[in-house]
């Protein structure tokens, strides 16, 4: 990981234990777990060097972790971290159809959520926040005998997001969620001899969340 990246992960912490005590005398918080999909797909904005082609993403799965704190009744902020990994490819061109591994994309969000204070069992919510999106290639066996480093930036991004829990009983909730979620990333590609290529790949996704809360 990055010095950037072990930044913004050391400030969410320090986020988090500042809010703690305030969350703690407001009221609930609550972890939650996701299974996703998150779709969508780039292709780089450009060619590599002289052979025509062009490095692909494609749509893959993921897994989330979060932590909602209760600053007030019907606000809300949502702490999350997650992972899923994205194909990378190659289209046209010579290299068209190579394999070039996976790249593996680390969301760090903070997300402000609105929740109306509703009776039963339906909890709507929508938000607006900010994303980090750390990005881990692992090229695969032919990448490397054609380049000699392959890597894709780390960017900070916007995310929108509607959602709903149902509740199971008081502590647990079932959760159904749908964010866009920004992803512009650039992906260096540099030769065997030394030859270097910077494309920009906008895949900006949805993201289809299902999981279960804990409230405590």
């Amino acid at each position: 990981m990055s010095r950037q990246s072990g930044t913004l992960v050391l400030a969410i912490a320090a986020l988090v234990l500042c809010v703690s005590p305030v969350v703690a005398e407001q009221g609930d918080t609550e972890v939650g777990f996701r299974l996703m999909w998150v779709t969508g797909s780039a292709t780089g904005g450009g060619t590599i060097a002289d052979t025509g082609s062009s490095p692909t993403l494609s749509s893959g799965p993921g897994i989330e972790f979060d932590w909602v704190l209760w600053p007030f009744d019907e606000l809300t902020v949502e702490l999350s971290i997650g992972a899923s990994p994205h194909p990378v490819g190659t289209s046209d061109g010579d290299l068209g159809g190579i394999d070039g591994g996976t790249l593996w994309r680390l969301p760090l969000s903070a997300v402000a959520q609105y929740r109306p204070d509703l009776d039963g069992k339906f909890d709507p919510y929508v938000g607006l926040g900010f994303v980090y999106n750390v990005m881990i290639v692992d090229e695969s066996s032919a990448y490397k005998e054609i380049f000699s480093d392959v890597s894709f930036s780390n960017e900070i991004d916007l995310v929108a997001q509607v959602g709903l829990n149902y509740s199971l009983d008081y502590r647990w909730s079932a959760n159904l969620d749908l964010r866009y979620m920004g992803l512009q990333t650039t992906g260096s590609f540099v030769g065997m001899d030394g030859s270097r290529d910077d494309l920009t790949f906008s895949m900006n996704p949805w993201v289809v969340g299902l999981g279960f809360r804990y409230r405590y």
